[in-house]
C-alpha cells in the first residue's frame, strides 16, 4: 500500500523562483509539495481564499526570503524580504506553529558601501535559521542542499499535522453520539420493563432514532426478522419488509442478484449490505445485521447519490456501538 505522505507548501517572492524549484526537487521524496508557482493560487479565487486552502491542505511550509527591497532603519541601509511573503509565513505559523514552518534566507547579500546586511523582524530573534547558498555557478540544487537536508529530518520526525481544532471537535462529535446513544437506551430500557410484550417495537424505534446514515441520507426503514423454528424468517415489526416470511432454503439455485440477503445473513451469521434501488433520484441501500442467533435487524436508507464500499464501510463503522450495545441487550431473544 502506497504511503501517505506529508504535504508542503513553498512560499517566496517570485524572483525566488529558481530556489523554489530546487527546494521542491530535493523534498518530493519525502512530502507531497505544492510551490505557489504551480497551481496553489486558481483562477476565480481571491489570494486570500487560496491562502486558506493551501493552510487547511498542508503539514508543513517553506519560505524563501531573498533580499528584495532595499530600507533605511534609523539611518542604516538594508535589504528586507517583501510584506506578503511574511504576512503568509505569519498566516502558516499561526496553524502549524513554529516546528512545522521554516524560512531560509541567502547566506549573504550583496554590500556595498550604501546597502549592508538583511534584515529581519525582531519577532525572528532567536530561532534557528536556514540558509542558502549565493553560488556563482547558479547551481540552485546545490545552494538548498544543506537547509532541505535540516527540512527532511524535520518531516520525517514530525509527519502529517494533527490539526487540535478538528480532533477537539471529532472528540466532541463522538461525545454527542455517546450521549444520545445513551439517552435512546435508556429509554428503551425503560420501556421493555414496563411492557417486555412490545419489545421488537420498541427494538425498532430505537434503531430509527438512533442510527447515523451518511450524509445526504435518511432511514426509509427498518425491520425486525425472527426465525420461526427451523422454517424460516418472519418479519415481526418495523416498516421494512412488513408482513413477510422466506423460509430457510429460499435460496437454493438462486443467481447471485436474486438471492434473499435476511436470509444470509441470518445463516452466514455475518453483516451484508444490497442495493435495493436505483434511478436517477434515488438510491436504496439496506444493511442487515445479525442479532444474537435469532434474529436479523434490516435498515433500509435513502439519498441521492451512490455509495461507495468505503462509505458502507463508513456505515457499519459509525453504528457499530449501537449494533453491539443491541446485540447485548436482544441477542437472546427468542419470544
Amino acid at each position: 500500500m502506497t504511503q501517505i505522505k506529508p504535504r508542503l507548501f513553498i512560499g517566496s517572492a517570485r524572483e525566488s523562483a529558481d530556489y523554489v524549484d530546487a527546494i521542491h526537487e530535493a523534498l518530493t521524496h519525502v512530502a507531497e509539495v505544492t510551490p505557489w508557482t504551480a497551481g496553489a493560487f486558481r483562477p476565480l479565487e481571491y489570494n486570500m481564499e487560496s491562502l486558506e486552502r493551501q493552510l487547511d491542505e498542508n503539514d508543513f511550509a517553506v519560505f524563501v526570503f531573498s533580499p528584495d527591497d532595499v530600507v533605511n532603519i534609523r539611518g542604516t541601509i538594508t535589504f528586507t524580504t517583501r510584506d506578503n511573503t511574511l504576512f503568509e509565513m505569519g498566516l502558516f505559523w499561526g496553524r502549524l506553529r513554529r516546528g512545522r514552518v521554516f524560512y531560509i534566507i541567502p547566506s549573504v547579500t550583496p554590500e556595498s558601501e550604501e546597502v549592508k546586511g538583511f534584515r529581519l523582524p525582531s519577532d525572528l530573534d532567536g530561532l534557528t535559521v536556514l540558509r542558502y547558498e549565493i553560488r556563482g555557478d547558479h547551481n540552485h540544487d546545490a545552494a538548498v542542499n544543506v537547509a532541505c537536508r535540516a527540512i527532511k529530518r524535520k518531516i520525517r520526525e514530525m509527519g502529517i499535522f494533527q490539526d487540535p481544532a478538528k480532533r477537539l471537535a471529532e472528540a466532541q462529535a463522538n461525545m454527542d453520539k455517546d450521549y444520545a446513544l445513551i439517552r435512546i437506551l435508556r429509554t428503551l430500557s425503560k420501556r421493555l420493563l414496563a411492557d417486555p410484550a412490545k419489545k421488537f417495537e420498541y427494538l425498532q424505534e430505537a434503531v430509527r432514532n438512533a442510527y447515523q446514515a451518511p450524509y445526504s441520507y435518511y432511514v426509509e426503514g427498518i425491520g425486525v426478522w425472527q426465525a420461526e423454528g427451523i422454517d424460516g424468517l418472519k418479519q415481526v415489526a418495523g416498516n421494512d419488509g412488513q408482513g413477510k416470511f422466506y423460509p430457510f432454503d429460499v435460496n437454493e439455485n438462486r443467481r447471485k442478484t436474486d438471492r434473499i440477503i435476511v436470509i444470509d445473513c441470518f445463516l452466514q451469521s455475518n453483516e451484508l449490505v444490497f442495493q435495493k434501488s436505483s434511478t436517477a433520484f434515488d438510491n436504496t441501500y439496506v444493511l442487515c445485521y445479525p442479532i444474537g442467533n435469532q434474529l436479523v435487524l434490516t435498515v433500509a436508507i435513502s439519498g441521492r447519490k451512490s455509495l461507495s464500499q468505503n462509505e458502507i464501510d463508513e456505515i457499519f463503522l459509525d453504528n457499530y456501538n449501537l449494533l453491539n450495545t443491541i446485540n447485548n441487550i436482544f441477542g437472546g431473544a427468542s419470544s
